[in-house]
């Protein structure tokens, strides 16, 4: 997989002009056509790979060829949770003979805009988007290839979209605090701008108000990753002293908050319980082990690229959309 740079395009003249032979032959002995010596041909294909040249793909695709090129968007590729999606993806594109381009925004719009605009530029064949906020469905009226939606949700009927049922991890994530017996709880969650931090949000209230504890929860907004949760937290606490359990928007989240809470004097779980979220390798490596909502992460890479090609491939869709349901992995944490 190939994360992109604004260098400059190696050409085949470039090649031709380092070895001082003609381009055609260059042409020919990449594109494996014409009758040229197996010795000259490697020395070229060396060469080649020695420079970093990469085929004009947006070429290709203007003369009806597939590049076998899907770009992926994502708002993080410091976030565990990506790294493991993005296993499955690779894995289901390799099969398939695709290679991705990987464009991190780093939860910027502008820089979404850009992705968007710079992959289809190089011709890929489609786009996987993990976008930057999901209640603006006319951030996707510039896409000129098929794509599909990544762990988001919008409320318009003809995309193709991956995601999790995060209402109901929520719910799920609260539930287990309240009937483990705490009562004062605190939800922290990321920018309400994506469906994950808005459903997670909606499961913990509606656990609350099912187990008749609504006024008993409070909540933080974190939207500027997870090394915000340590100021944000330790200001709370410093308030609200008296906090039971805390349900964190994600694993990441919630092992800031478990480092808070030990440098504050605390125990976990004995004074707070802690669940997360997405169940990262990392959750198991905490002391105590964090207690998280589990997702299968490869399962999304492999679904979304499974559902990418039959877009591009223009086969029937029977189904548009795919919901995964989490499970709760019970460690020691909460």
């Amino acid at each position: 997989m190939k994360g992109f740079d604004l260098m400059a395009h190696v050409t085949l003249k470039d090649i031709a002009k380092s070895l001082e032979i003609s381009v055609s032959t260059v042409s020919r002995a990449l594109n494996n056509k014409g009758d040229i010596d197996p010795k000259t041909k490697k020395k070229i294909k060396n060469k080649a790979r020695e420079l970093g040249y990469f085929p004009n793909t947006a070429a290709k695709a203007l003369k009806g060829k597939n590049s076998l090129l899907l770009g992926v968007i994502i708002d993080d590729n410091a976030n565990p949770f990506y790294a493991e999606v993005l296993k499955g993806m690779e894995k289901a594109a390799r099969k398939k003979g695709f290679h991705l381009i990987l464009v991190n925004t780093a939860g910027r719009l502008e820089e979404q805009r850009f992705a968007v605009d710079f992959l289809q530029s190089r011709g890929v064949d489609g786009i996987l988007l993990a976008p930057v906020r999901d209640n603006h469905p006319e951030d996707l009226d510039n896409f000129t290839v098929p794509f599909v939606i990544v762990g988001r949700h919008f409320d318009k009927a003809d995309l193709l979209e991956i995601y999790n049922d995060d209402e109901t991890g929520g719910y799920i994530a609260t539930k287990r605090l309240l009937e483990n017996g705490r009562r004062k709880l605190l939800h922290i969650c990321s920018r309400l701008n994506i469906f994950p931090s808005r459903a997670r949000l909606n499961g913990f209230k509606k656990a609350l108000k099912d187990h008749n504890t609504e006024g008993t929860g409070e909540v933080i907004e974190i939207s500027n990753g997870p090394e915000q949760v340590s100021n944000k937290l330790r200001d709370f606490l410093a308030r609200n002293s008296e906090v039971e359990g805390i349900f964190a928007f994600n694993d990441l989240y919630a092992m800031e908050a478990l480092k808070v809470i030990n440098d504050v004097g605390m125990r976990v779980p004995e004074d707070i319980a802690i669940i997360g979220y997405d169940d990262i390798p990392y959750a198991k490596y905490t002391s105590p082990m964090l207690t998280t909502i589990s997702l299968n992460e490869i399962w999304i890479g492999e679904k979304s690229i499974e559902l990418l090609l039959k877009s591009i491939e223009h086969k029937t869709i029977r189904k548009k959309r795919y919901m995964q349901t989490p499970v709760l992995n019970i460690r020691d944490s909460g």
